[in-house]
């Protein structure tokens, strides 16, 4: 498909409803071939599938699954985390931070709010004015890059006062690159400040993070920027069956509430060789790793989540940390920080603990900003120092000797 087409493209869904969107008026109850929104969805995908380009699906259909399936699908193997906002109750929501954390949790994405400033840059907000998490207002879109990157993003609570007062704004850059280093992707939810979908894609492209991404957008624009891009689908609960089939010829993704999903719709975004998504989290913080365990009852592929540490527990995919030790001048104390043992990202609130003497003298110490926890003293080089692991992280050790750096 040429650019011009792909325009017209644009204009054409932007009269019937972009496919992540996907809902259109009509009969909540009606699930037949005749439903009108089942002609405007298909309108839809064929304004896109022209410019899609995913591997051959090998999958052989079975549509009878898509009305009982019977035993529910197994899901991905390897359970596909998507950390919304970064690690957002570790640290500030769309901060840098917060996304260290999550992929020092060995996350596949950070799910990154993408909006565009007024000069054209990219940044991570949720919101569409930065009124509510930081110390200043106004539309997003009416700020330029530096004005946006000048504000505090930790001037809420409960961050505001605290360690990680003051934070910036994650720029778009600078999550790309991180996830570069970690070999991780990131999950795009692409804002109304977006004007150019397309040069969003480039950007990606250049940190050659297409494969690992997914996109919360149908904009035709960035499968022509970008053919190999997977976009998400926002499941509703009225599309039948094989009408989840015909979308996953297009969107590789499935994503929204949990409550949207059952085993037959899950089977046949399999039988396209998709994969199912949902949220983790709109039951609620305390339901989110029962609701995680429902879904992949279900046969969900895994999940979006805002803690991202428990759902890693969850899934049984614990990843391996060590023990650094930094000396410092006696004034200072050593550091002691645990941090996840591939890529170096720290994990804070975790209990690290020293002993010297064999046993007789004992302290614990919790770990803080980048997993690092100060030393109270000199007194304790020479000792072990241990983490006893958990659910999400493996256990390590290691020493405060005169060598450790």
């Amino acid at each position: 498909m040429t650019f011009p087409s792909a325009r017209r493209a644009v204009r054409s869904l932007a009269a019937v409803a972009v496919i992540t969107a996907g809902l259109v008026a009509g009969n909540a109850s009606a699930h037949a071939e005749d439903d009108p929104r089942v002609e405007q969805v298909r309108q839809a995908i064929a304004a896109l599938k022209p410019l899609v380009k995913q591997p051959v699906c090998d999958q052989v259909p079975e549509p009878g699954r898509w009305v009982d399936a019977g035993t529910p699908d197994k899901g991905s193997d390897n359970v596909l985390i998507s950390a919304h906002r970064g690690a957002n109750s570790l640290a500030p929501e769309n901060t840098l931070k917060s996304y260290e954390y999550a992929f020092a949790y060995g996350v596949d994405m950070v799910e990154v709010d993408v909006q565009q400033t007024k000069d054209g840059r990219f940044v991570a907000l949720h919101d569409s004015t930065v009124d509510r998490t930081t110390n200043g207002t106004g539309n997003i879109a009416d700020l330029t890059y530096d004005e946006v990157r000048a504000l505090n993003a930790a001037d809420y609570e409960p961050w505001k006062g605290g360690e990680y007062d003051p934070a910036q704004i994650a720029s778009l850059d600078e999550i790309l690159a991180l996830a570069q280093r970690v070999g991780r992707g990131v999950e795009l939810d692409v804002k109304g400040s977006v004007t150019e979908e397309g040069k969003l894609a480039e950007l990606v492209g250049k940190y050659g993070l297409i494969e690992e991404s997914i996109w919360n957008s149908g904009d035709p624009r960035i499968l022509v920027a970008e053919p190999g891009a997977r976009i998400i689908y926002n499941r509703d609960s009225w599309e039948p069956g094989f009408l989840i089939y015909e979308i996953g010829q297009v969107a590789k993704v499935f994503g929204s509430t949990l409550a949207e999903y059952s085993p037959e719709s899950i089977a046949a975004a399999h039988d396209s060789c998709a994969v199912v998504m949902p949220h983790a989290y709109d039951a609620g913080p305390d339901q989110e790793v029962a609701q995680f365990q429902l879904a992949r009852s279900m046969g969900a592929d895994g999940v979006q989540t805002n803690q991202p540490d428990l759902i890693v527990a969850a899934a049984g995919e614990a990843v391996d940390s060590k023990l650094v030790v930094h000396r410092h001048e006696k004034a200072h104390g050593d550091e002691v920080c645990l941090v996840n043992a591939e890529n170096g990202l720290g994990f804070p609130g975790k209990t690290v603990h020293l002993a010297k003497g064999k046993g007789k003298k004992s302290i614990d110490l919790t770990t803080g900003y980048d997993g690092c926890a100060t030393v109270p003293g000199v007194n304790w080089r020479g000792s072990s120092v241990s983490f006893a692991g958990d659910g999400a992280v493996h256990a390590s050790s290691g020493r405060l000797a005169a060598g450790n750096r």
